[in-house]
């Protein structure tokens, strides 16, 4: 159990609710207590700073050190494929869960979710992603679209039970010529066809290339980043609330208890 991040958890909503409160006692012009709710907002706030930068560390009691001396080694060329996929799953995460949008060389508008896409250059910015293929060696329609009109968008979404269930339908095998936006209720932009309206945020692709993995049917798909599309007017430091993959076949929020900044790396 994350003690600290309860927390912190509990903390952010005392502040939401006494935002609110300050807010419904500005409606009605009851202005004499604001300062206090203020001042609590911001002990508060400097409650969980010190939580997220160690300095409150005392006040938890030290979880169990975690130690390998006892570990057991699972050679993976043995497991499974099902039980291999559940470890790295469990393993390996969580990893931000991406609705792909594409359309083939008709128009045809495709969706699909993945949880394998990764930034592995800001200069030029560059995506990766796998694409596996069934069991008779057709590979999903998301990659037929991309070596075909070159183009994607791929989207955050937000972190609720509704989407998890629309998502969801985005994943059952549909016939080529079917699309799975009928099957989810998500709904166009109106400038740009590709682009999910209810996402939180998305990145505009090319597709480059897609090359074979070593003893693997899945391929590695190289796309480089075209646009970013967001309402932020900032850039999301902390992260965004988004789904994420956090165990196997597992959809939860990213997780944002609690975090401290590294830095050394700028020092290169």
């Amino acid at each position: 159990m994350d003690r600290k991040g309860i927390v912190v958890d509990y903390l952010h909503k005392c502040n939401a609710y006494a935002k609110a409160s300050i807010d419904r006692k500005k409606a009605r012009e009851a202005l004499e207590d604001i300062s206090q709710w203020e001042s609590y907002i911001a002990f508060n706030e400097h409650a969980i700073e010190e939580l997220g930068n160690g300095k409150l560390d005392s006040w938890f009691t030290p979880a169990p050190n975690q130690s390998m001396a006892n570990a057991r080694r699972l050679d993976a060329d043995e497991l499974e494929h099902p039980l291999r996929a559940g470890w790295l799953s469990g393993l390996l995460s969580p990893r931000p869960l991406i609705l792909a949008s594409t359309q083939n060389e008709h128009g045809l508008l495709n969706l699909a979710p993945y949880t394998s896409v990764m930034a592995v250059s800001t200069g030029p910015p560059l995506l990766i992603a796998s694409f596996s293929c069934n069991r008779d060696g057709t590979y999903r329609d998301t990659l037929h679209n991309l070596r075909s009109t070159k183009r994607a968008f791929l989207h955050l979404m937000p972190a609720d039970l509704a989407t998890v269930k629309a998502i969801d339908e985005t994943a059952a095998p549909l016939p080529s010529d079917e699309s799975e936006w009928n099957m989810a209720a998500f709904t166009h932009h109106e400038d740009e066809p590709l682009l999910i309206n209810e996402a939180v945020a998305a990145l505009e692709v090319e597709f480059l290339e897609d090359r074979p993995l070593p003893d693997a049917v899945a391929r590695l798909a190289v796309m480089r980043v075209k646009a970013l599309w967001t309402t932020n007017g900032s850039i999301p430091a902390e992260g965004l609330d988004v789904l994420c993959q956090h165990g196997h076949d597992r959809l939860t929020p990213a997780p944002a208890q609690w975090g401290e900044k590294v830095k050394k790396h700028y020092n290169r």
